[in-house]
Parts: C-alpha cells; structure tokens; sequence
C-alpha cells in the first residue's frame, strides 16, 4: 500500500487536474458496479431450492393438491343430497415409484374420527404416480373410499420397501366443493292392482287403477288407489248346464247357468250339494271365500266342485 501511495504522488504531478479527477470518477464506479454484483451473487447463491412436488394429482386437475369433488343438492318432492367421488394418485418426486414399493396416506385433518384416521393404501411400483383411489366427502374411515373434509385437508404419507419405510412426510391439500342444486319430483306409475292384494290378478274380482309417487331410493310418497270405495267385491259363477242352489251366509241363492252373482260382504260363508245341482238341499261343510276373488261351479267326475274362475 505504501508502495502504491509513493507511485500514486509521483503520477499526480504529470496528471493535469481534470484528468485526475475523471480517474476518481472512474475508479470510484468500478468499486459500486463491484460491489452490487457481488451482494447479487450471494442472494442468488443463497436463494432455498424449490421443495419436492408430493401431494395428490386430482383427475381433471392441472395443479397439484388442487381438486373439487361433485355434490348434488335435490329440491322438489323427492329433496336430499348425492356427493360424488373424485379420483386421485399420489405422487412424489422426491421419492418416486419403484418395485415393490406402496404408499400409505392418512388424513389428520381436526374434525375427522381418528380412531382409526381415514387412510388409504396404494400401490407405488411403476409410472410416476401410485394406484388410484377414490376420494369423497365425509368424517370417518369408509371402505375403499379415502375420505376428505371441505377445504383444506393435512395428510401424512409413509412410502415402503418391502415393509420398510424410506420416506415420510406430511403436505396439504384443498378439496372444494363443487354444489350443483337440481329439481327431484317423484316418479308416477300406475297400475291395475286387485283390492285384495293377497289375490292374484287374474283370479280378482275386484280390479282397481292405482297410481303411486315413488322418490328414488323407493320411498311411496302417496298411493291413490281409484275407484276409492271400501266395499269389497266377490264374484261366484255357475260355469255348468243347470242350476245350483247354495247358501251364502244363511240366505239360499239359486244360480242359472253362464250367470254370475256379485256379493260385498267383507266374510262370507258358503254351503251346497255337491251330489245334484237343482232342487238339493245343501250339505256340504260350511265353506269360507276369499274376499275378492273369482269362483265358479264347476262339475267333475259327476261332482259340483267351488274353484278359482281365472279369466
């Protein structure tokens, strides 16, 4: 530094004035130039590299830890909600899939039932991304389906070797819900339906419109059944070549042939000869009939016999 000064003192005397003070100029911008490029490079130099790529990769989602999962909202006669899945893989860069690897994920988020806590275990062999898993909304562990809260979610992952742990770690991600409210009324269906619903159809004789508002999950809002009268109507049919003559309930009824009586007593009670059709007192056993239903006489082998008229 001496040395410098003992140069500088003799090359001023030989430097004019202004000369000497465009050298100050000069020297004293190279120092600022210096030293702003040297404070650059250790900003630069110290700037933290950027974190592993680690979360979920949601179908239909360019961001990662980014997705939205579906819920339908009912309005109308048939109210109620559908919430929806969303498929997800999870991913690592940091450590990503090899042979005989598999990642297991749990969901710690506050407000989810942690015992246990809702995880999913996936394989984590090939690609750059586990097996999938379907993703819904809820509070506690259910089945195959990995379950998440509205908004943001805290996961905890371990990666595995041959049941060997080689990476773990935690991440977040924000699941949205995306509401779509729509208008549900119930289904109307109508049919023929006998009033005596333990009578087959085609033995009835009494046959009614009904018509039924039915919600999806098979719920009858309301069942309107037309004509709406209580009576009950039994039909007996004489289907032989003469007359019968019977007892229904203590009265005696005599029946010609191709005709048919209606009766609306809600129990009824029948007697005939099965031995003659015309002019025999009855003495079969009392008989009950079905409310309801179709019967016919009917002869067999030289017998009167009561049965079902099918139509």
């Amino acid at each position: 530094m001496k040395k410098f000064n003992r140069f500088w003192n003799k090359l001023r005397h030989f430097i004019l004035p202004t000369t000497r003070f465009l050298l100050l100029i000069a020297f004293s911008c190279t120092l600022v130039v210096t030293f702003f490029l040297a404070s650059s490079t250790a900003q630069l130099t110290q700037q933290p590299q950027s974190s592993a790529d680690i979360g979920w990769e949601f179908e239909g989602s360019q961001e990662l830890n980014k997705g939205s999962i579906q819920e339908i909202e009912y309005e109308g006669e048939c109210p109620g909600k559908d919430s929806r899945s969303i498929k997800a893989w999870f991913t690592s860069s940091k450590t990503p899939p090899a042979p005989k690897r598999r990642v297991i994920v749990k969901n710690v988020t506050r407000g989810l039932e942690s015992n246990p806590y809702p995880y999913t275990d996936r394989e984590y062999q090939k690609g750059k991304s586990s097996e999938s898993t379907q993703i819904i909304f809820g509070t506690s562990h259910r089945g195959s389906n990995f379950i998440v809260m509205e908004s943001e979610n805290e996961f905890q992952y371990e990666i595995k070797e041959n049941k060997t742990v080689i990476d773990s770690g935690s991440f977040i991600a924000v699941i949205d819900k995306e509401l779509d409210v729509r208008r549900r009324d119930a289904t109307v269906t109508k049919n023929s339906v006998c009033f005596n619903s333990a009578v087959d159809l085609n033995v009835c004789a009494d046959i009614r419109n009904k018509t039924e508002y039915t919600c999806p999950n098979n719920k009858i809002l309301r069942s309107i059944v037309e004509p709406n009268n209580p009576e009950i109507t039994t039909i007996i049919s004489n289907q032989m070549f003469g007359d019968v003559v019977y007892v229904l309930n203590g009265n005696i009824y005599t029946l010609r042939p191709g005709e048919e009586k209606r009766y609306t007593a809600g129990s009824l009670s029948i007697q005939f000869n099965s031995t003659c059709p015309v002019g025999c007192k009855p003495k079969t056993p009392p008989q009950s009939l079905q409310p309801g239903k179709r019967y016919q006489f009917k002869s067999s082998s030289g017998f009167i016999q009561l049965v079902d008229f099918p139509k």
